[in-house]
């Protein structure tokens, strides 16, 4: 019994050895979602619907700033032709937290800048974006802001 469990328990070994670099290159990488969070701020201030439907998907919901729950198309409506006009939009502090294989959350703040209602208006926000992969890619699919000053 004990010559059959060695060659068993070495080519075990082995195949795990050689499986760990495929499970490795098949891992969430952070960055990932962190270059997704600078493409929405890119987009925001662009106020480039077709990016931002792409980021965000089609059942998504939020709750901005201001406690207003919203879905996707009213998001992207208010982001590319509503009053304000975003014209910075920098992140920071960005944290990504892996949820199993296929969700994930992005905790961050940002500093935007830009005009509303006819007055230059400098504000920060701290934010949580919920994503999910969907065919291989991650969409968005809830957020929550929240002014900090």
């Amino acid at each position: 019994m004990m010559k059959t469990a060695i060659p068993a328990i070495v080519a075990l070994a082995l195949a795990s050895a050689a499986a760990a670099p495929a499970l490795a290159a098949g891992a969430n990488n952070p960055q990932d979602l962190i270059n997704i969070e600078a493409a929405w701020a890119k987009a925001a201030v662009a106020r480039d619907g077709a990016a931002l439907s792409r980021i965000v998907a089609a059942d998504w919901h939020g709750q901005n700033h201001r406690g207003k729950y919203y879905d996707r198309a009213t998001m992207i409506k208010q982001t590319t032709s509503g009053p304000e006009k975003l014209t910075s939009e920098v992140n920071h502090d960005l944290h990504v937290r892996f949820l199993g294989n296929d969700f994930a959350a992005v905790h961050g703040m940002d500093n935007e800048t830009g005009v509303e209602a006819g007055k230059k208006v400098s504000e920060v926000y701290s934010w949580l974006d919920i994503y999910e992969k969907r065919g291989g890619h991650w969409v968005a699919i809830a957020s929550q802001a929240a002014k900090v000053k």
